[in-house]
């Protein structure tokens, strides 16, 4: 159930959100759900320092994905 409110919450995002929250959580989801939004983006963005990657913009990913930047 977890792995579904999970997917269901961070997919409003980014559809590849889910996976970044789960892998900067190692997995964790509970913890991950537990969080505000904004203590979720800081640990992706955390975690993806330290994978040694530029934090990516996730909610501009997300409209994006989504046309809206287009107005679609």
């Amino acid at each position: 159930m977890s792995k579904e409110l999970h997917s269901e919450r961070f997919r409003k995002v980014s559809t590849r959100y889910p996976r970044r929250v789960a892998q900067a959580y190692g997995g964790d989801m509970s913890r991950a759900l537990a969080d505000t939004d904004k203590q979720v983006a800081a640990k992706v963005a955390a975690w993806e320092r330290s994978q040694g990657l530029e934090p990516r913009n996730w909610t501009a990913i997300g409209i994006d994905e989504r046309g809206e930047a287009f107005g679609w």
